[in-house]
């Protein structure tokens, strides 16, 4: 019993140390069946167990701190990032120098290449190739400028033979004058205009003083700003009044 005794009060003794610490620590009686009795019980000796009602422990609830109560935090709103475009830099030239540049050195005049021009022709015709006195002769004269520009200055003249008498001329225009004194005609006609032509006609007679056997020759002279040009010469023969086996008288 002492031995009995002696758990029981260190039980107790543990008991109440757990309880002053807080802790739940149950220790069950020892029962009067439990092995330790039932070695100390006299022989011969039955123990009807006894149920003991075993106690509950009672949680005791452990002071519990008092939460503060986190503050449920508010959901700031998130700024939306909106992205601007940013401009493009545009590069902005140089600005352009007002300064008028250098002049350039004068051109050097080109030379005008001169237009090969060819030289007026003049053309003699005539009427009779055989005359006798008292004939009459037709000069026709021609005169061309092949040229796709006018040719100015332009005099035309001839020293008529003296074995023929002026009788007169016909011109389209122009200044015409004859000299008596020099059988010489003259015209004048100042310009002529690009590839103009120009006839004209000048009539004569064979006079007494043609005698056989004698020719009238004849040249006609053109001079121009282009220069001098010559006809061809028209020849006429003079022959006598009566031919044997010509019919001529």
């Amino acid at each position: 019993m002492d031995k009995l005794k002696s758990a029981l009060a260190l039980a107790l003794i543990m008991l109440t140390v757990v309880v002053a610490t807080g802790l739940m620590i149950q220790t069950p009686p020892l029962a009067l069946g439990s092995p330790t009795g039932f070695l100390n019980a006299p022989a011969g000796f039955t123990e009807t167990p006894t149920d003991v009602p075993t106690s509950t422990p009672t949680d005791t609830p452990v002071p519990t701190s008092t939460d503060v109560p986190t503050p449920t935090p508010t959901d700031t709103p998130v700024p939306t990032l909106t992205l601007t475009p940013t401009p493009t830099p545009t590069s902005t030239p140089p600005p352009t120098s007002t300064d008028a540049p250098p002049p350039l050195p004068p051109a050097e005049p080109t030379a005008t290449p001169e237009l090969a021009l060819a030289g007026p022709r003049i053309i003699k015709r005539v009427n009779l190739e055989q005359g006798q006195v008292g004939d009459v002769v037709v000069f026709t004269i021609e005169i061309i400028n092949p040229n796709p520009v006018s040719i100015g200055n332009v005099v035309v003249g001839d020293a008529l033979s003296p074995l023929a008498d002026y009788l007169g001329a016909s011109v389209p225009r122009g200044t015409f004058n004859y000299d008596p004194n020099t059988h010489a005609w003259t015209l004048l006609l100042d310009a002529m205009g690009p590839n103009e032509q120009l006839v004209f006609t000048i009539t004569v007679r064979i006079n007494e003083r043609a005698r056989s056997p004698n020719a009238l020759l004849n040249t006609a002279v053109l001079t121009s700003s282009h220069g001098v040009t010559q006809s061809n010469t028209t020849h006429t023969l003079i022959v006598p009044k009566h031919l044997p086996g010509t019919g001529r008288r």
